[in-house]
């Protein structure tokens, strides 16, 4: 018998009939979260929110691995919980999940809804509903209690309403008045589900029940929500109020007429490629063959640091290959010009209103998810999402099946995305850096001074948008010689990042999103390490520079890595590992740290950084 795990209720686990006992809401909270993850990883640092908020302990690695221990002995041997440079992960396929059974059990449901199956989708929807054993996440902390109960109740509550659609569309209307009456007074600004009152009452016979109920909606609507009803709500109660015979049948069991789409023009809105775009052909050629390949749809990730030149790959293979997709191809920027990461639903209703201009947007975001699948159905459309931060809000916007494609492009390497290909992008080699400044600033004014080019990228770090920033600036000084920034750059007394900000073009913004995006624990981290006298970093160097062992020291550096704030130099005599802060992520680290008045780097002088 495979081991059982509840949380959709009490946080519970089950093996061979019997309940375990797993301790206090702190590893209830760490497996709470695994176990939503679904087989993705979750990061210390979402751990450590989960468990104490945004003041965790000094101590906070070793009390999860202690938690973490704990409820590896309770489970025991046949589920393990992975260890992992960043976090933990719980593969559960050998276990049962009631979660997991839920989300499987409401999408079939859904699926069969869609198809007018209306007994399959009541039963499916019903069985999923039964998962549920109370309030869910009994026992987790505050903490992750705020973050999750209500997208789960969100969930449920759609389901319910979900549920009725597909028994009012098999006429058991009557059956349903008891519960809808109860989830009404639960949740009595859910218009949907007042409406599916309304409907159930006037095909009992209950007319003027069905009017009381849409009278008291709109007085709850105003004095709660100072709105009034929905276009939806209103033409429920206008079909009532007229008698509607129309409303006697459920609509949802009548054949849907097959209307075609309505035309619309294909949409384009992939940015405009670059003109003096260089290199990168291996990757260009690699992302080619994927979407032109007809498996299984699998995101394409292109991730590497700030400014390693992302966002102009993709959009170079998105308009290379656009003959591809000829149903349009679309971005979406997961960043603001603010630095604000925007959330999933906002995103997806975007793209959403793209695809279907004529559908009104869901109110939730699985109703969303599932409108944008159904839209891809039978379409070959490529969709480029930029500044992705965490793998969480890729996952949506894989296509359930098909041809359609999307490219994300990613500062963190979004690793535990299931089935996704990777394409990892590092700084220009030398020669390509010069050549972008000679397509920028002329060929002319580089043969002119070869070593300040050489100087100058080499002070960019040879990263593309520094280069680029560099370059127009020489564009906008023509009467500094390429030396003269070489100078400006090099000399301690100034901030190279100082240098490198023109316009909309800035390259300290870029990075600062990166690092805002840290943990905190991370962000202290990558400070202590910034304050080591050289930007080569070995593993022993790190653990003395953070006061931890060797293991987690590694872990830190190779969490950065992933993050693409650290690079791999090389192996030492002893075969160890030896990691690089590229100049321009320490300049902005170094920065970062002296602003805050307690911190114990405010000291430390942001001069040249050693190489």
């Amino acid at each position: 018998m495979p081991v059982e795990f509840h949380i959709l209720g009490p946080i519970q686990v089950v093996r061979e009939g019997r309940l375990l006992s797993i301790g206090g809401s702190k590893p209830k909270s760490i497996l709470a979260a695994l176990l939503l993850a679904e087989g993705k990883v979750v990061s210390n640092g979402q751990i450590s929110e989960a468990l104490w908020g945004a003041k965790p302990p000094a101590t906070m690695r070793a009390q999860i691995h202690t938690y973490v221990s704990r409820l590896r002995k309770v489970i025991g041997p046949d589920v393990k919980i992975l260890r992992w440079p960043t976090g933990y992960v719980l593969p559960t396929e050998s276990a049962t999940v009631d979660y997991t059974e839920f989300m499987r059990l409401s999408s079939a449901g859904h699926a069969a809804l869609l198809d007018q199956r209306y007994e399959e989708a009541s039963s499916y929807l019903g069985e999923a509903l039964t998962q549920w054993r109370g309030s869910a996440l009994g026992g987790v902390t505050s903490n992750l209690a705020d973050a999750e109960l209500p997208r789960l109740n969100e969930l449920r509550i759609t389901v319910f309403e979900q549920k009725a659609e597909a028994d009012l569309g098999s006429g058991r209307h009557g059956p349903l008045l008891t519960e809808l009456t109860e989830l009404v007074e639960r949740f009595p600004v859910r218009e949907r589900l007042r409406s599916l009152l309304m409907t159930a009452l006037y095909r009992s016979g209950r007319q003027a029940e069905a009017l009381a109920v849409y009278r008291e909606g709109r007085k709850v609507l105003a004095e709660d929500l100072g709105v009034d009803p929905s276009p939806s709500l209103n033409a429920v109660f206008q079909a009532i109020l007229n008698g509607d015979p129309e409303l006697y049948h459920p609509p949802l069991a009548r054949p849907l007429a097959v209307r075609p789409r309505p035309t619309v023009e294909i949409p384009a809105r992939i940015p405009p490629d670059l003109a003096d775009f260089i290199g990168r052909e291996d990757e260009l050629q690699e992302l080619a063959d994927q979407l032109s390949s007809s498996r299984v749809p699998r995101p394409l990730v292109i991730s590497g640091m700030a400014g390693s030149g992302k966002s102009a790959l993709a959009v170079r293979a998105a308009h290379q290959n656009a003959a591809g997709f000829p149903h349009g191809q679309l971005h979406a920027d997961f960043a603001t010009e603010g630095n604000r990461v925007r959330g999933t639903y906002e995103v997806l209703g975007e793209v959403l209103r793209a695809i279907e201009p004529s559908e009104a947007l869901p109110d939730t975001l699985i109703e969303r998810v599932w409108l944008y699948r159904r839209s891809l159905a039978g379409r070959k459309m490529l969709i480029l999402l930029d500044n992705v931060p965490d793998v969480r809000r890729v996952i949506p916007f894989v296509p359930g099946s098909g041809e359609s494609r999307v490219i994300v492009t990613s500062r963190s390497c979004l690793v535990p995305l299931e089935g996704a290909h990777f394409t990892r992008v590092g700084a220009f080699a030398p020669a390509e850096a010069v050549e972008l400044v000679s397509r920028i600033v002329g060929v002319d004014r580089v043969a002119a001074e070869p070593g300040a080019a050489k100087e100058l990228v080499e002070l960019c770090d040879w990263l593309p948008l520094a280069v680029r920033v560099a370059a127009t600036r020489l564009v906008a000084k023509p009467h500094w010689l390429i030396a003269h920034l070489v100078g400006r750059m090099a000399d301690t007394s100034r901030n190279p990042l100082d240098e490198l900000r023109i316009a909309n073009l800035d390259v300290r913004s870029k990075i600062e999103l990166s690092l805002g995006q840290l943990p905190e624990e991370m962000g202290s981290a990558l400070g202590r390490l910034a304050l080591l006298p050289s930007g080569q970093l070995s593993v022993s160097g790190a653990a003395l520079a953070l006061s931890v062992d060797d293991g987690e020291a590694e872990d830190t550096l190779e969490y950065l890595v992933e993050h693409n704030l650290l690079s791999v130099s090389g192996v030492d005599e002893q075969g160890n590992l030896s990691y690089y802060l590229p100049r321009l992520i320490w300049a902005v680290a170094m920065e970062k740290a002296a602003r805050l008045p307690s911190s114990p780097w405010r000291a430390a002088r942001c001069g040249a950084h050693a190489a």
